[in-house]
């Protein structure tokens, strides 16, 4: 991911972290050093990490409960505004993604038990309350932060896990399709409150509005994408009529190329046919400013271990998300036997999805 660094791995899953943590941690560390000089930013990084400690604990809830039901779990990313758990696909049945979307919530719930426990017993049950919050200690606010981010990740809204909750028991009764446009419908709405709500008290309430309300129409399209894909899989999405180059051709040779064909990406392949990588328009002009017109194509190439392959037989889905986590326009298909077959472009994809959506219309209005 773009803009982050790797801290660590959990079994599959890969933990990572937002560059802007560290400008976050830097923020409440001299915020601290300014009211209490190196104690106070030794408790604000304290509380900052323990409290992102709570949230990836959250996040692995999720992520557990989803290796339950054997979905992947690449990766979670801790974000100044979250964690944010990338699970290969969303779960077949309702029931599984209900458990999924409730198991961080239950970790986040356990949590501040356990804080709750420990307080009263090291202060006694008024310590759970004080009676000013200047002066309140780390574990204390700890605890009724985690309260309030229990809270408000189960309203029922997208993208927070109350709004899958929702959508999981709609879809049980009315299919995927329908359960998540009217779970988008009551996020967006209470998106809309927020603003209200925000205009009048609190701008921040603004920012989290617009999150609520573009992450329920992302989800909502992300959806009817699905039910339009069908049992689609990588084959059917493939360009199989395309220029390939071998290791041998000069970058001015397949300018020339490049610029008499719509083609956005070429393989290059070696005499037998085996795939060494893929270029790119912007690996041309990478190549051409660093290595000049003579220079052979592998010099810009992306070697395909980098740039990543799609199996001809992977499902729609998570080929179309390997295609756009990539950022690149397009990425090498291969059979089983490693053989290059196409590509699969994101203008192929956006066709196939218009052909499918059409068909379905025709359909619609041929059997009324």
């Amino acid at each position: 991911m773009r803009w982050s660094f790797t801290v660590g791995r959990v079994g599959e899953t890969v933990v990572r972290i937002h560059i802007t943590m560290v400008l976050l941690l830097a923020w409440y560390a001299w915020g601290g050093w300014r009211l209490a000089g190196l104690r106070g930013a030794v408790d604000q990084l304290l509380f900052i990490v323990l409290l992102f400690v709570s949230v990836l604990l959250h996040e692995f809830g999720h992520i557990y409960a989803a290796r339950h039901y054997k979905i992947g779990t690449p990766d979670v990313l801790l974000t100044p505004i979250g964690g944010i758990a990338r699970i290969a696909r969303m779960p077949d049945v309702p029931r599984h993604e209900l458990v999924i979307a409730l198991a961080g919530p239950v970790v986040t719930l356990l949590i501040a038990l356990g804080l709750a426990a420990a307080i009263t017993i090291g202060g006694g049950s008024t310590a759970l309350a004080p009676t000013g919050w200047t002066d309140v200690s780390t574990w204390v606010a700890l605890l009724w932060v985690n309260v309030i981010l229990l809270l408000f990740n189960l309203l029922p809204a997208f993208p927070m896990d109350g709004g899958r909750v929702l959508r999981a028991l709609l879809a049980g009764r009315i299919g995927m399709v329908r359960g998540t446009r009217i779970a988008a419908r009551i996020g967006q709405a209470i998106a809309i409150g927020f603003a209200i709500i925000g205009l009048q008290y609190n701008p921040m309430l603004l920012l989290i509005a617009a999150f609520v309300f573009l992450g329920a129409e992302a989800e909502l399209e992300s959806v009817q994408t699905r039910a339009l894909a069908g049992d689609l899989t990588a084959e059917r999405l493939t360009v199989t009529d395309v220029r390939i180059l071998t290791p041998d051709v000069r970058l001015e040779d397949a300018l020339r190329l490049l610029t008499r064909s719509d083609q956005r990406a070429f393989p290059v392949l070696d005499a037998d046919g085996v795939l060494l990588g893929l270029l790119t328009r912007d690996d041309f002009l990478r190549g051409i400013s660093e290595a000049g017109m003579d220079a052979p194509v592998t010099v810009a190439m992306v070697p395909s271990a980098v740039s990543g392959t799609i199996p001809l037989g992977m499902g729609f889905e998570e080929a179309v998300a390997r295609l756009f986590e990539g950022g690149r326009d397009a990425l090498p298909v291969v059979a089983a036997d490693g053989r290059f077959v196409g590509l699969m472009t994101r203008d192929n994809v956006t066709d196939v999805l218009l052909v499918q959506r059409l068909r379905r219309e025709l359909a619609a209005r041929s059997s009324r």
